[in-house]
């Protein structure tokens, strides 16, 4: 009888199983909060290290900028097949003014935030003269409609069914055997 009891779902009465209903609900709302949480670190540490990536460039081309600007250096530069350095640094500034404004543009369009599904609690009742009737329904009655046309007689019995048994007796037909 031990093996068999082991087997068997633990009993607790309804108060000791609300209070773990409760108990598992909180420990699902903290771990959500978690993962919350530690999505939000990391996006936040991304953003980090791609601002800082993004200061080194600027600090690069400060330093380029701030380096000589001797006519001497221009001249020896020119010499030797390059950009002088005004040159040079105002391309930078323009490339560096041309990527914010792209990345600018994107933020707008980053997400589209997803609304809720409202949450329901049981059923809710039906009325069915609000349910307009099935495709199939219309259907039917086209086809019971093209069948009467087709056969005419039995159309006929069908409006007028006491002159029909009338016509069936008086002839003699439902007298025979």
């Amino acid at each position: 009888m031990s093996d068999s009891d082991s087997d068997a779902p633990e009993e607790l009465s309804a108060q000791q199983g609300l209070y773990q209903d409760e108990e598992i609900r909180r420990i699902q709302t903290d771990s959500k909060a978690r993962v919350k949480r530690e999505g939000k670190e990391l996006r936040r540490l991304w953003a980090q290290r791609k601002t800082q990536k993004e200061s080194k460039v600027t600090k690069d081309v400060q330093e380029v900028e701030e380096s000589g600007t001797d006519k001497d250096e221009d001249e020896s530069l020119i010499s030797k097949g390059m950009l002088p350095s005004s040159i040079v640094s105002m391309l930078a500034a323009r490339e560096k003014q041309v990527f914010l404004s792209d990345s600018e543009d994107e933020k707008p369009e980053a997400k589209p935030r997803k609304r809720k599904k409202q949450k329901r609690s049981g059923l809710e009742p039906i009325i069915l003269d609000e349910i307009p009737p099935p495709q199939c329904l219309q259907n039917s009655l086209e086809f019971l409609k093209n069948r009467k046309m087709r056969v005419a007689r039995s159309n006929s019995v069908l409006n007028n069914s006491n002159q029909a048994l009338r016509f069936l007796s008086n002839s003699g037909l439902l007298t025979r055997k």
